[in-house]
């Protein structure tokens, strides 16, 4: 099954990584290939212009889409609301007459790292291999424990890079996403996404 991603990151992005590897982890029947894989860079691009990109994918033969963005922070011109950049993403979709039923809005609260936080063992796994720090990073559980995440990492560790610590932190799960889905919704709408259309 073809599935095209749309991301707010650079190439090769935080994003674009994890997210990816979420998908492949929950179904390894996903055909997940570069050419349907969009990182538009920021997210006003990702809410005004990913319309085409979404409609070249469908033409690629992807079955869906999922465009995947962060809540906060808010671009210049946002809310920072969910709800509002759906609407006007729904609105420049339907404009450009993309099938609806194709497409997966993920607007992820807080951002990537706050789901990536909630379930402690990652964190620790990944930090503990690479330079044996013997505490244990907590469970976030609440949305009020999993704000500013990137600010709780660098506190932890000391020092914390997005592009190098995040796909390891995702591997010390071992592709056990069950608690980061439990405490943060978002994580879990794009999860459960995922699962209804995985074939079985």
């Amino acid at each position: 099954m073809k599935v095209g991603f749309v991301f707010e990151c650079q190439d090769q992005g935080p994003d674009e990584l994890l997210y990816t590897q979420v998908a492949k982890d929950l179904c390894p029947a996903f055909e997940i290939s570069q050419e349907n894989i969009s990182p538009l860079g920021n997210k006003h691009a990702v809410i005004n212009d990913s319309a085409l990109d979404v409609a070249i994918m469908i033409e690629n033969g992807c079955e869906y889409v999922f465009i995947i963005w962060d809540r906060m922070p808010k671009w210049k011109l946002g809310t920072g609301k969910c709800g509002d950049d759906i609407a006007t993403l729904i609105e420049k979709l339907v404009a450009s007459r993309i099938d609806m039923d194709k497409v997966f809005m993920c607007c992820i609260d807080e951002m990537l790292e706050s789901w990536l936080i909630a379930d402690g063992r990652g964190v620790t796994n990944y930090f503990k291999s690479i330079n044996h720090l013997n505490s244990k990073f907590p469970d976030h559980k609440s949305k009020a424990d999993q704000s500013a995440p990137k600010q709780r990492l660098e506190n932890y560790n000391g020092k914390y890079n997005e592009y190098k610590d995040n796909i390891g932190i995702l591997k010390g799960l071992n592709k056990d996403y069950s608690r980061a889905v439990k405490w943060n919704d978002s994580f879990g709408e794009f999860v459960n996404n995922i699962q209804s259309i995985c074939p079985h």
